[in-house]
């Protein structure tokens, strides 16, 4: 059926009185596709008082006249597309309809259905087999530079079948798009593209409105540009939206995750945006005296003591030599690529979401700290706690972890938790007037050393010089070194693995009173740098000892901490091409995983696993073998 067919019927209903009163429902918003196998899922806003909706297909923007839905339409905001050919382009609008009269079109979303090369195995794995596409990747040309193109989400993650808007800024009248890839493994592309949202014009913004008191810079007045509705075929997982200018290609990211409350994921990743935003200086203002600019705030520096995620990231902009080497594809995109190659099952999120929502830790076998998770709220290290407690096992590939203790406060605009706060008194001597927002070390204030939860802490940092990672023999005969060289080294030996996986900060052992009974250092590797004075209040130069370490809790849940925020650079190149994959890391990575109960679906061919019926095997085996036996 052809949209003019039913556009010229509803003028014939008018022209003979039927429905004289009737007007056309608003348009829907938000149409967003996903690509599947012979497939394609949309999903769109409801529209108030309509009857149902008509989605109409064409193989070019200027052909969208197929009614693809049944002639009575759908009742719902979604609906899936069966009948498309894999590998072909196609374009979608969806219409509302109320009393015979169809709304305009919304906008419109391109997306390309492509065969999937397996039918079995976990979420993972079988998003995993989808063919991928590098083209997420920014080019980091002049074309990034501010004023191009700008925007951030109004939430950090989203549940599956939910909805996020989007609020961008760009010159008005300007064309753009919105591609939206989920961030994976995929054959070595990195992600794969679900649809491109088009038809977008930059629209005026108002200025963002700023707080010289406390540094807070907020864009929440800012109006919604676009939505960006999913429906249950999503898979859990990080996503990036990339924004590109059609005049001159102007590009940049805006980043946000998909849950999957409903499921017990093995392994549930919690992406650090609390950190990401702290160092986050977009309108000139961050958590840090480097890169803020302007008036002093109560802080006694240009640091801001409030920052807002109702703004843009600016580290999506900067390359990783601009001191900004925490942004997602730099830091935590390297272990994403590598848990979904080896198609382990897991599930994603904010860490943000265990300040409302902490039981859902208690869901999973074990829970994965970012590689640089330095920012946590006494409800977020709670959830930490009482999952370790109930038998979670915690995973940290990375250094500097809850190292500040902040809280949240609603936006300007009135969204929950969008504020973020830390007046760091332990080192600006300025206190929050509503609760320690220090170290979460310092005596006097939280008193409550990170290393009670992850066995190590933040001793010092160096961001122009790395180190590489040290195991002595004696270390090397503990069970998570098993297949690998490490593990069988001469007596009074010691191996340096890689030349950059200890940095740019990292943990140590600390003779506090507060390190949990039984806790193994399992590498230790000299380091030199910044090193931590006063429980924060500031640094001297000097040397130090890198260490990682694990144990045991009474509950039976492993604890293991890399003590290094590159740690994952051994697994796999970030989206940079940095890093120095490295088979000794990934098997180890992949022992501790397995004492933690979870094994890898689609593990590579070098990767060795423990034979289930002798899973306490701690032998060297040729990195050929598949599984010890």
């Amino acid at each position: 059926m052809k949209r003019a067919f039913i556009a010229a019927f509803a003028v014939a209903l008018l022209a003979t009185g039927a429905s004289a009163s009737a007007t056309a429902p608003a348009t829907p918003l938000g149409l967003t596709a996903i690509a599947l196998d012979g497939s394609v899922g949309l999903a769109w806003q409801p529209v108030a008082g309509a009857d149902h909706y008509s989605v109409y297909r064409g193989t070019s923007a200027a052909s969208v006249t197929d009614q693809v839905t049944p002639a009575a339409g759908v009742a719902g905001a979604s609906f899936v597309d069966t009948s498309p050919a894999n590998g072909t382009a196609y374009y979608y609008v969806v219409r509302a309809v109320s009393d015979g009269l169809e709304s305009t079109d919304s906008q419109l979303v391109q997306t390309t259905p492509a065969p999937r090369s397996c039918s079995s195995g976990n979420d993972v794995v079988l998003e995993n087999c989808f063919p991928g596409s590098s083209a997420w990747i920014l080019h980091k040309t002049p074309t990034v530079a501010a004023g191009g193109i700008e925007g951030f989400a109004t939430a950090s993650s989203v549940q599956r079948g939910g909805s996020l808007d989007l609020k961008i800024r760009t010159a008005v009248d300007v064309p753009y798009s919105i591609s939206i890839y989920r961030s994976g493994y995929y054959g070595g592309a990195g992600g794969r593209l679900f649809s491109v949202l088009t038809g977008f014009r930059g629209a005026a913004q108002p200025a963002c409105t700023s707080d010289s008191s406390t540094g807070l810079y907020d864009c929440s007045n800012w109006s919604v540009s676009a939505t960006i509705s999913t429906t249950d075929q999503w898979p859990t997982g990080v996503y990036l939206a990339r924004l590109v200018r059609g005049d001159d290609g102007a590009e940049n990211e805006i980043l946000f995750t998909v849950r999957d409350d409903g499921t017990a994921h093995a392994l549930l990743y919690g992406l650090p945006f609390a950190t990401y935003e702290a160092y986050n200086n977009y309108g000139g203002k961050s958590f840090y005296g480097f890169n803020s600019t302007g008036a002093n705030t109560v802080a006694g520096t240009t640091q801001a003591v409030k920052v807002s995620f109702d703004r843009p990231f600016e580290q999506a902009r900067s390359a990783e030599t601009t001191n900004f080497p925490d942004w997602y594809t730099r830091a935590d995109f390297p272990l994403v690529s590598w848990l979904e190659r080896e198609g382990y099952d897991v599930g994603y999120g904010s860490n943000t979401d265990l300040e409302r929502n902490g039981a859902t830790v208690r869901s999973h076998q074990a829970y994965t700290l970012g590689a640089h998770d330095e920012y946590y709220s006494s409800a977020m290290r709670a959830a930490l706690e009482q999952g370790r407690d109930a038998g979670v096992s915690l995973l940290s590939l990375g250094g500097n972890s809850i190292y500040w203790r902040i809280r949240f406060e609603n936006g300007p605009g009135g969204g929950t938790d969008r504020v973020q706060v830390c007046y760091k008194t332990t080192s600006s001597y300025v206190r929050d007037p509503l609760g320690p927002t220090g170290t979460w070390r310092d005596p006097a204030g939280a008193n409550r050393p990170e290393n009670a939860l992850l066995g190590a802490m933040y001793v010092g940092d160096n961001s122009s010089m790395f180190f590489p990672l040290a195991v002595s023999a004696a270390q090397g005969t503990d069970r998570i070194f098993r297949y690998t060289p490490l593990h069988d080294q001469a007596a009074g030996t010691s191996t340096a693995v890689g030349t950059s996986l200890v940095g740019w900060e990292w943990d140590s052992r600390v003779a506090n009173g507060f390190e949990p009974a039984g806790v193994k250092t399992v590498a230790a590797s000299p380091a030199g740098g910044n090193m931590i004075q006063s429980y924060g209040a500031g640094y001297l130069t000097g040397p130090g000892t890198v260490t990682s370490v694990k144990y045991r809790s009474p509950s039976g849940a492993l604890v293991f901490a890399a003590g290094t925020n590159q740690w994952d650079r051994g697994l796999a190149l970030n989206g940079d091409g940095a890093g120095e994959p490295d088979r000794r890391i990934q098997q180890v990575t992949t022992n501790v995983l397995e004492d933690m109960g979870i094994a890898p679906a689609t593990p590579a061919s070098d990767i060795v696993l423990d034979d289930p019926a002798a899973p306490d095997v701690a032998v060297a085996s040729p990195p050929t073998a598949q599984r010890a036996s």
